[in-house]
């Protein structure tokens, strides 16, 4: 059995990145790269959901962000046993909503949650 050290080495590995990307200066770090191989995927499961147990006396419920957060959060969610809550993009919800704005390195966006 590997060890987490090991295990987030082979997941660095796994990454692809993309210099300039959206804009020059930015260096995106791909995880799609991540989920398209099963055992860098199950590896990834694992450690989120070990660090995710460490402080699970204190969650409440897993928060997920649009869009990539909706991949991981109800992961964790379901194997601690708790509530799974989906924050989308301003304008994707219905009903009333709470909306809290936040700065990227290329402008400012907007998050919606129920």
């Amino acid at each position: 059995m590997s060890s987490d050290k090991e295990d987030i080495e082979f997941l660095k590995g796994c990454l692809k990145s993309y210099p300039d990307f959206p804009n020059k200066g930015i260096l995106f770090q791909d995880i799609f790269s991540l989920l398209s191989q099963p055992e860098a995927f199950g590896k990834l499961k694992k450690l989120l959901v070990s660090r995710a147990k460490t402080v699970a006396p204190q969650i409440d419920v897993v928060v997920g962000l649009d869009s990539r957060g909706f991949l991981f959060g109800p992961i964790i969610a379901l194997e601690l046993g708790i509530p799974f809550l989906p924050v989308r993009k301003k304008g994707k919800l219905p009903g009333k909503v709470f909306t809290e704005s936040y700065q990227l390195e290329y402008g400012e966006t907007f998050h919606q949650v129920q």
